[in-house]
């Protein structure tokens, strides 16, 4: 059993929904599941999805993976409130998800946000908002001002801001010099946001946040630079939450030298492999907080679709029903210890997201989201073996070791053995 204070052969005894110890063998009247031989973990808590387009193969997917819930961000149509996109978010979830949900607010339009708007989510009991420092064609884009103020308000209020560090401006002046150069390909979709222009929000969110006097947390940090800002800023006695995602730990641009580099678009974009090092230097020694799969369910496709150049093309990787096994993999490849490993993929994103102890870790009277995972077999990861209804994964053929044999959510067997023997339609949204 891995728990926070240590890895030891225990018991884990649940009744209902909650877990009531996890100690010395038990001996207690009830249903058993031998998991000998294997590690038993708290189920996975994804700090970063977009689920919205397809709940159900979404959520069904995590669950086979390992994930028992998954924070994930609304997307407020336009004119749409992010309080009001919380609550129609919260709405279609409902009867469609395997696990448990909870809702992170985009604020779109951003610099027209109100006190008034972030009270009202509170209210809602919404934990986290996130602001972009890029994207002004979609209207995303917030301005230094607002960053500030919203950072200002989170202190008072009580949420984390989350924010997407890449410098909009200059994206888009890289992305003009590139088109009137007649660079037009995947590739030069990539070296217009090249780490300089994440680097540079970093260092810019870390200043506006010390001004603020407020903790703030760093989406996908992809870059080697960008890892050594977040640690300066602790050390001046700033609290930052820092998160990569798997791709970025698993995956370089070289793969965007191939003919299927399309497969690969996401943003930020994939790294050399110099960074994916730093960042894994960064899980081993406390730097990272939160791994997340960044989970597309489906791509983004740029408005308008028909530019016949980078700009149209879609972007966004699936990842959430890999995460949990490629990750314990690779981690346990680079030595480093299951807990650390378990600390990263639940404990830290439920205390940093207000969920813990009631998850994050195998403790009494936490829900009974937990994972037996088998370290013996070995695997390689297939599209057509996943459940998320992708149909690709850019994961195609990675090796893994060690599989996922059951899954509890609060209590209830989720899966077993690569069979759905649960409800598919019981998670709940959380606050």
């Amino acid at each position: 059993m891995v728990t926070p204070k240590g890895v030891r052969p225990a018991d884990v005894v649940i009744d209902c929904a909650r877990i009531v110890s996890a100690g010395p063998p038990a001996g207690r009247d009830g249903a058993t599941i031998d998991a000998e031989g294997c590690y038993v973990l708290a189920g996975g808590i994804d700090p970063h999805t977009h689920l919205l387009t397809g709940i159900s193969p979404a959520t069904r997917s995590a669950a086979f993976g390992g994930t028992t819930t998954a924070l994930c961000f609304t997307s407020p149509g336009p004119g749409e409130s992010a309080a009001d996109a919380v609550i129609r978010a919260r709405a279609e979830l409902k009867g469609r998800s395997a696990i448990d949900v909870a809702f992170h607010a985009v604020i779109r339009d951003p610099d027209r946000v109100t006190t008034r708007d972030l009270e009202r989510l509170t209210r809602l009991r919404v934990r986290a908002v996130k602001l972009f420092l890029a994207y002004p064609e979609q209207g995303l884009m917030a301005s230094d001002g607002c960053l500030y103020g919203v950072l200002r308000e989170s202190t008072r209020l009580g949420f984390t801001v989350r924010v997407h560090c890449e410098n909009g401006g200059v994206v888009d002046a890289l992305v003009n010099e590139k088109l009137a150069q007649g660079k037009r390909g995947p590739g030069d979709f990539v070296r217009s946001r090249p780490p300089a222009v994440e680097e540079e929000a970093i260092a810019r969110t870390l200043a506006i946040a010390r001004l603020a006097g407020a903790p703030v947390y760093i989406t996908h940090m992809s870059t080697a630079g960008g890892i050594e800002l977040v640690r300066a800023a602790r050390d001046q006695g700033q609290t930052v939450h820092a998160e990569v995602c798997l791709h970025h730990l698993l995956l370089d641009a070289r793969l965007y030298d191939g003919k299927r580099a399309q497969q690969y678009m996401v943003v930020p974009p994939l790294r050399l492999n110099k960074d994916s090092e730093a960042l894994w230097s960064a899980i081993a020694d406390g730097t990272v907080d939160t791994v997340g799969s960044d989970h597309a369910q489906s791509r983004y496709q740029p408005e308008p679709a028909n530019t016949g150049d980078f700009r149209s093309l879609p972007y966004g990787l699936p990842g959430i029903e890999v995460r949990f096994p490629l990750f314990l993999s690779e981690g346990l490849r680079r030595k480093i210890p299951i807990t650390r490993l378990a600390e990263l993929l639940a404990t830290r994103p439920a205390q940093i997201f207000g969920l813990f102890p009631r998850k994050g870790a195998i403790m009494p009277g936490a829900d009974a989201d937990l994972v037996v995972w088998d370290p013996r077999p070995r695997s390689r990861v297939r599209a057509s073996v996943l459940h998320d209804d992708v149909g690709q994964t850019p994961y195609e053929g990675h090796p893994v070791r060690g599989a996922v044999r059951s899954v509890f959510s609060r209590g209830r067997m989720l899966a077993s053995n690569g069979e759905m023997v649960g409800s598919a339609s019981a998670g709940r949204s959380l606050p």
